[in-house]
Formats: structure tokens, sequence, C-alpha cells
């Protein structure tokens, strides 16, 4: 037994309302079709805003920017010692 949605009884009103008892299996179905398309894509976009907000909201970074920001760091550490010793190689080439 499938779920009944509260968007599945606002559908078939507004397919009553708009087309009329008169219309054609046909015609009703495609305009149930077109508005269960909208009510999906809405869901979809509706999704897609909560994740920006919550990416806004905690601040979390994306898995390359984590990566990218990892490597400065470990560079950032390790360029002391490069340095020196490029220094010092540079100072007693023979």
């Amino acid at each position: 037994m499938k779920k009944k949605f509260d968007s599945d009884e606002v559908i078939e009103s507004l397919i009553s309302a708009t087309l009329g008892e008169q219309a054609g299996a046909r015609e009703r179905h495609l305009y149930r079709e077109s508005l269960r398309n909208l009510v999906r894509l809405a869901k979809a976009e509706q999704v897609v805003e909560i994740k920006a907000s919550v990416k806004r909201l905690t601040g979390v970074l994306d898995n390359q920017n984590a990566r990218r920001r990892a490597k400065a760091i470990l560079l950032a550490q390790q360029l002391p010692g490069i340095l020196s010793s490029a220094q010092q190689k540079f100072e007693f080439k023979d």
C-alpha cells in the first residue's frame, strides 16, 4: 500500500480545479506528472539550499581546500630547515 502524501492531495485538488471534471485521462495524467516534477524540483532546490546554509554556518572546509591548507602548513614547518641547508650549501660551496 502506497503512502498518500499531502502534496498528492493538493495536486489532485489543483487538477480538479484547473481542468475540471470533463478533462481526459491523458490530460489529467500529464498535468499530475508535471506538478509532481515541480514538487521534486522544489525539494531538491531546498536540500541544496539547506546544505549551502549549513556549510556557511559551520565554516566547513571542503576536502580540496583542507588538503591544500595541510600541505601549506607542512611546507611552512619544513621551510626553515630547507632554507638553512640551502644557505649553507651556498656559503660553503667548494
